[in-house]
C-alpha cells in the first residue's frame, strides 16, 4: 500500500506562531521557537506552522490543495521575508513499490507560488 501525505510548511527563526497564524490561519500542527519537547525537554530551534492534507487524497490532489490554499491568500511580504515556506511530501510504501504522477497544471501552480517541494520516500 502507498501512503502519501503533504504539508505546507512555514518555518521561522524570528516570527512567533501567533504571527504566522494571523497571516495563514490555524495550522494542522504548529509550535514556537524555544518551546520544550520530548522527554529531555529540548527546545525547538525555530517556529513552525504546518497545514497537512487528508491522507485519503492522492499526491497530485494533496499538492494541488496546498497550492490552492497558498495562492488564494495574500501572503504578507514580512512573512515571506522572515520565513521559509515550502511543500513537504512523505511517501511510504509497505511493499517497496508505488508511484504517483504530477501533471503540467500542477507544475504551473508550483512555479506561480514560487515554492520549493521536497519528497521524502520510505519503503519497507
Amino acid at each position: 500500500m502507498l501512503e502519501c501525505k503533504a504539508s505546507l510548511r512555514v518555518k521561522s527563526d524570528s516570527l512567533s506562531l501567533e504571527e504566522i497564524v494571523y497571516n495563514l490561519g490555524e495550522p494542522t500542527k504548529g509550535f514556537s521557537k524555544g518551546q520544550e519537547f520530548g522527554k529531555v525537554k529540548k527546545k525547538r530551534p525555530h517556529t513552525q506552522w504546518m497545514l497537512t492534507t487528508d491522507e485519503e487524497s492522492s499526491m497530485q490532489e494533496a499538492i494541488d490543495q496546498l497550492l490552492c490554499f497558498y495562492l488564494e491568500r495574500s501572503i504578507n511580504s514580512d512573512l515571506k521575508a522572515k520565513a521559509s515556506i515550502d511543500i513537504f511530501c512523505m511517501i511510504s510504501s509497505d511493499n517497496g513499490q508505488g508511484s504517483f504522477t504530477i501533471d503540467s497544471s500542477l507544475y504551473e501552480k508550483l512555479l506561480k507560488a514560487g515554492l520549493k517541494i521536497t519528497f521524502d520516500f520510505y519503503s519497507d
